[in-house]
């Protein structure tokens, strides 16, 4: 096998790549304004260096469309609301849409009450989850979310998978700069990852912790996608899993657990504003005197390590790749879109960047 991190990647256009896209949701079925909500969070991802949840997910959504799994016209249903809260039903639609319009009607409702909790329920995946509690911290909310997911994780001891690698995000906001946030799943990496390593022929760093179905160490992703997917902490993370599927799940009124699949998972939010604890200047004060003494730290690393603040790394790469007008794909993720969009009529022409 290859090493993953050495694998090339060719760079296009982001305007053509948006463009594209678009019109392949909408050869597929989507509205045009739906599309582009869709699209655009993709592309923040990939703009990101999150590229195992951008446009190469794609495919997979088109393939939902396909197969009946969930309809390209669905919208988000209010279910339940209060000047604090709102339940929601995602109907089985894709994530990025029915997620984004939660989050589009959380933060007013949250800037206006000082705080609100959302929940939604038959969503689906959605994709980089730090899009929606970075659109709040944008607007000068705190947030922390949650997501459940497909069950690939086993309580800790057993073999039989009951969670989701549910992903959590927190997102600060700052006076002038980019929002902390806080992205992450209960793997150690991104399933994403093993999965695009699978497909490019390439192997598992061994200190990613995956197991074979027997327990032993593998770098195979093949075998650790069959096998047993560690989880953060070992204990600590399964019941960290266990949680999530109270919050983003049984709470939500979704699916949980086991049966969690395509168009039943489940997530929540909480937005709240800094001025209901503290006065909003003395939040913003005291969050970069944090970051002045992460800063100090840094002066002092291990063995040549460099300390981050939380997203730093995601942001740099955003201004990088805006600056080139372009993001970077592998082989395996231009052949996937060039399929999918021959298949729908829409060529994939985008030039390269």
């Amino acid at each position: 096998m290859k090493n993953q991190m050495a694998l090339e990647k060719q760079w296009f256009a982001i305007d053509d790549l948006r463009s594209w896209a678009v019109d392949t949701y909408i050869a597929a079925g989507m509205a045009s304004e739906d599309a582009d909500t869709v699209v655009d969070n993709q592309l923040w991802s990939d703009l990101r260096g999150i590229d195992t949840h951008g446009l190469w997910r794609l495919p997979w959504y088109c393939g939902w469309f396909d197969e009946g799994k969930t309809d390209p016209t669905t919208q988000l249903a209010v279910v339940k609301e209060t000047p604090t809260s709102l339940a929601a039903d995602g109907q089985h639609g894709l994530g990025q849409l029915v997620i984004t319009r939660l989050i589009e009607r959380l933060i007013p409702k949250a800037l206006e009450s000082g705080m609100c909790i959302g929940t939604i329920r038959n969503s689906n995946d959605w994709g980089c989850g730090a899009n929606y509690p970075y659109k709040a911290a944008e607007a000068g909310l705190c947030c922390i979310a949650t997501t459940t997911s497909v069950p690939n994780i086993a309580p800790y001891g057993s073999r039989s998978r009951l969670f989701g690698n549910n992903p959590m995000v927190f997102a600060v906001p700052r006076r002038d700069d980019p929002p902390l946030i806080h992205d992450f799943a209960l793997t150690p990496v991104a399933l994403g990852k093993v999965m695009r390593a699978r497909e490019e022929g390439a192997e598992l760093p061994v200190d990613w912790g995956f197991k074979d179905n027997e327990g032993d160490p593998t770098t195979d992703p093949r075998a650790a996608l069959r096998g047993i997917i560690p989880a953060i902490g070992e204990y600590k993370g399964t019941n960290l899993a266990m949680m999530t599927n109270v919050f983003a799940g049984i709470l939500s009124g979704s699916s949980h657990s086991a049966d969690v699949n395509v168009g039943r998972r489940g997530q929540f939010f909480i937005l709240m504003r800094p001025d209901l604890f503290t006065e909003t200047e003395t939040f913003f004060d005291e969050v970069e005197s944090m970051v002045d003494q992460i800063r100090e730290a840094g002066k002092d690393t291990v063995k040549g390590a460099e300390v981050f603040l939380p997203g730093e790394l995601e942001e740099a790469t955003m201004a990088e790749r805006r600056k080139r007008g372009a993001v970077a794909y592998p082989a395996s993720v231009v052949a996937q879109l060039r399929e999918t969009g021959a298949g729908l009529g829409v060529p994939f022409a985008a030039a390269e960047g």
